[in-house]
């Protein structure tokens, strides 16, 4: 099992708010692993056979959650501030915000994301975002966005409903990812185009990303180049046929 999770429930378990229930949903398959996560968490949830899909595992959990708000939190993430879903809490009743959520930072900050602020990309982030259970119920993260869910979702909360959501920066909120890699950023560039801020496939971004991807290259940034250019042909196949990419990035 990875120390990661276990350092993530630790840390969820030490809040002065702790959670109600700790409920983990299992893509992994195996009896042996299944059984440590029983012992880990309070309610075990099989993810089932079939490619494993981000947001059906989140719709998997928040159908056998019990608690009125739910925590989706990835293995990777660990708040290491006991005080910091409470103050959490506090902070986005303050600033009348039905949706928080965390992402680390070297310095504490609060801002409001409403329909002013939303940029297709600063809306959520559900490797640690709290969310009301009722408003996953009736409208959840759609399955078919392979990438950047979040700010999918986002976009309806916010330009849709009219809500507003509280980003919460902070040093105390500890993100490490063992598996980020380009292609990561190249799927969440692609969705957040495709289904967030359609303006982005348009011909004109499509050169302008084309254009960053030669500069890096003669800035000597090759992963840099790489990573525009590959945003930049999926966005031109886009429109030859529906871009489709698997959940899983790694």
């Amino acid at each position: 099992m990875s120390p990661l999770l276990v350092r993530a429930v630790q840390c969820l378990r030490a809040q002065s708010l702790p959670p109600h229930e700790i409920v983990m949903v299992d893509s992994s398959g195996s009896e042996q692993v299944a059984k440590r996560l029983r012992e880990l968490a309070d309610v075990h949830v099989p993810y089932g056979a079939g490619q494993f899909n981000y947001s059906r595992a989140i719709h998997l959990g928040v159908a056998v959650a019990a608690a009125d708000h739910v925590l989706v939190h990835s293995a990777h993430v660990a708040l290491m501030d006991p005080q910091l879903v409470e103050s959490a809490f506090q902070q986005a009743a303050a600033a009348k915000c039905a949706v928080f959520y965390f992402r680390k930072g070297a310095s504490t900050a609060y801002d409001n994301i409403d329909i002013t602020r939303f940029d297709g990309r600063n809306g959520l982030a559900n490797s640690c975002a709290m969310i009301p259970r009722n408003l996953l119920l009736q409208r959840g993260f759609r399955e078919e966005v392979f990438s950047a869910e979040d700010q999918e979702w986002a976009a309806w909360f916010i330009r849709e409903q009219k809500g507003c959501v509280l980003r919460i920066t902070s040093p105390a909120c500890v993100y490490e990812n063992p598996h980020l890699n380009i292609q990561k950023k190249v799927n969440e560039d692609l969705a957040i185009a495709c289904f967030v801020n359609r303006h982005e496939r348009w011909p004109n971004n499509i050169a302008a990303r084309l254009g960053r991807a030669a500069l890096a290259c003669v800035r000597c940034r090759p992963e840099r180049a790489r990573l525009h250019w590959l945003v930049a042909t999926g966005l031109l196949g886009s429109y030859f046929k529906p871009t489709q990419r698997k959940s899983r990035y790694f």
